[in-house]
């Protein structure tokens, strides 16, 4: 089983995916960039949930910075000056991928 499979399931989500990334795409640069500088931060300090908390919290950042781009805002007018800690809310919530793997060990072992 691929990575992505892993995260996505079977592959009738990665339309979604195309989707999700093809609206960030057509952000301004600026925006586009931080976009990508946000997800990257998120996929790297093993903050990534599971495909549904992984899509909301994705989509939720493309759907601010639309906003933003909208309303001529920067993008720290919107998640702040500290951008980790606004990526780290997002996805507080969320299990992250080594906690669920942490309880599949746990529970598989009597």
């Amino acid at each position: 089983m691929s990575f992505l499979e892993k995260i996505f399931g079977d592959f009738s989500e990665k339309k979604v995916w195309r989707e999700m990334e093809n609206r960030a795409k057509a952000l301004p640069e600026d925006y586009y960039n931080a976009y990508k500088a946000m997800q990257k931060y998120l996929w790297n300090t093993g903050g990534m949930m599971d495909w549904q908390e992984t899509k909301f919290v994705f989509n939720h950042i493309i759907d601010l910075l639309e906003e933003a781009a909208a309303d001529g805002k920067r993008v720290k007018e919107v998640t702040g000056n500290d951008v980790a800690a606004f990526c780290d809310d997002l996805a507080i919530d969320g299990k992250s991928w080594v906690d669920k793997q942490r309880q599949k060990l746990n529970d598989s072992i009597q």
